[in-house]
């Protein structure tokens, strides 16, 4: 995929949409241009034209999406293609890109642990994690419980700033009702990052 087409990308995933004037002035070329990239973006299912209406006086006005495919899988691509996003963001546009992220497999993991406590609750945690591309493991610790992740989708973005960390971080606080304290990190050459986790007052987790 060619560097203009990742932008194109990114810019979306940190914006949601965007019109082809803005695509054009984002990337430094013609609307012309941006539109050739755009067209071979819509073939590929990975962008559409939606209309918009505006919130004033005037007509609707035509601008840029992601497509339902394209937003549920590109935070999970290979580790490549989520570099290859960040590299062209901003700091704010990164947070706003790691925050999506994070809703969204948030949205995904709540609707999967239901019906799980405790230990088992941050058990399957980890096994979805695993299938997301974070190979992780459980154990009990002195005074709660330790998830650990031994590779990361994200490390080399995440070097950029503690963004991508910090969102992941707080969705294992809500999704397991806990503290949450990160204790190592792959990104300063530790052997993983390491999370523990110790209950809320009136919550069980180990």
């Amino acid at each position: 995929m060619s560097d203009r087409r990742v932008q194109i990308l990114a810019f979306l995933e940190a914006h949601v949409s965007a019109r082809l004037a803005e695509l054009a002035d984002h990337l430094g070329i013609t609307r012309q241009g941006a539109l050739r990239h755009l067209e071979a973006l819509q073939d590929a299912g990975l962008v559409e034209l939606a209309t918009s209406e505006r919130h004033g006086p005037g007509r609707p006005y035509h601008s840029y999406r992601l497509t339902p495919t394209a937003s549920a899988h590109l935070p999970n691509q290979p580790k490549m293609l989520v570099d290859e996003l960040v590299e062209y963001l901003q700091m704010d546009e990164m947070d706003r890109f790691f925050a999506a992220r994070s809703a969204r497999l948030e949205a995904e993991y709540a609707g999967r642990l239901g019906g799980f406590e405790g230990p088992e609750r941050a058990r399957e945690l980890a096994r979805l994690a695993t299938a997301s591309g974070h190979l992780t493991e459980v154990e009990e610790g002195p005074g709660g419980t330790i998830i650990r992740h031994h590779n990361c989708p994200i490390q080399d973005a995440a070097t950029r700033g503690l963004l991508p960390c910090q969102h992941e971080q707080d969705m294992y606080g809500r999704l397991l009702g806990a503290k949450v304290e990160r204790e190592g990190w792959l990104g300063r050459g530790d052997a993983a990052c390491t999370y523990h986790i110790t209950a809320n007052e009136g919550t069980r987790i180990g």
